[in-house]
C-alpha cells in the first residue's frame, strides 16, 4: 500500500469492520503503510488491542490523497479543527478551498474525485 493513504484507510477499515460484525480478530501488517505509521494493527471485535477505536488513532491528523497534481484531505469523523469544535458525525473532506462532508470515507472520495473533475473542465 506505500504511498496511497486512502486505499490503505479503506483495507484498515474494510478489516475493522470485518473484526466487529463477525465478533473475529484481523490483522494487518504491512512495512509500507503510509497512516501514522501504523505498520501492524490488530482488530478485536472491532476495536485496537489496547481498546481505542480506530477512528481514535486517526483523529489526530487529515488523511491526504494526491490526485492530478491536487491534495484531496480527508478528516475522520472524531477530527477536530480546533479544541472546543464538535466531532462531526460524518466525514469531512476539502480540496481547491472547498469543505464539505459525507457520510462515510467512500462517499467522502467519491464527491471529492467528482468535484476535482468538475474544475478540471473548467479548466480551473
Amino acid at each position: 500500500m506505500a504511498g496511497d493513504e486512502t486505499d490503505a484507510l479503506i483495507l484498515t477499515i474494510f478489516m475493522r469492520d470485518l473484526s466487529a460484525e463477525y465478533k473475529i480478530g484481523t490483522s494487518i501488517q504491512d512495512e509500507d503503510h503510509p497512516l501514522a505509521k501504523l505498520r501492524r494493527l490488530d482488530f478485536r471485535f472491532g476495536r485496537l488491542l489496547s481498546g481505542q477505536s480506530l477512528e481514535d488513532v486517526l483523529a489526530k491528523r487529515p488523511v491526504i490523497k494526491k490526485v492530478e497534481g491536487e491534495r484531496i484531505f480527508f478528516y475522520p469523523p472524531t477530527f477536530r479543527l480546533h479544541s472546543m469544535s464538535p466531532p462531526s458525525p460524518e466525514w469531512a473532506y476539502a480540496l481547491c478551498g472547498i469543505r464539505a462532508y459525507a457520510p462515510t470515507l467512500l462517499e467522502a472520495e467519491q464527491e471529492a474525485l467528482k468535484i476535482l473533475r468538475g474544475f478540471g473542465h473548467l479548466g480551473a
